[in-house]
């Protein structure tokens, strides 16, 4: 599980002090996680799978997909929402909303689902 969340982290292109805050950890305690026969308490296991959308299963296997099904588009999405200046996240936001009146009337529902 060491390995994983090393890999976890790295994907998610965080440096140890980014990650550890995100889930309210110190640097040096991911730096711990992160070495091998480390044991990684199911808090923290947890935290980690309820921040970055990872998923359980792979973070304690290995198997299946490192994250959650549409979780990392939404994650990506976010952080680059984030960084946009705060015209730029308006105009985002009203292309969404159009965006979605538009996909509700090719469906030929009509109704219109507000975006709060």
């Amino acid at each position: 599980m060491n390995d994983r969340i090393r890999q976890l982290r790295r994907t998610l292109g965080m440096n140890q002090e980014k990650f550890a805050a995100a889930i309210g950890l110190r640097q040096g305690t991911v730096s711990h996680l992160e070495k091998k026969g480390t044991t990684v308490t199911e808090q923290n296991v947890k935290a980690i799978c309820a921040q970055f959308g990872a998923s359980e299963g792979w973070l304690r296997t290995g198997h299946g997909e490192m994250f959650l099904p549409g979780q990392r588009q939404e994650r990506e999405l976010l952080a680059a929402f984030g960084q946009l200046a705060p015209p730029l996240q308006n105009y985002l936001v009203q292309s969404a909303r159009e965006l979605l009146k538009a996909q509700l009337e090719m469906a030929g529902d009509g109704a219109e689902t507000p975006i709060k």
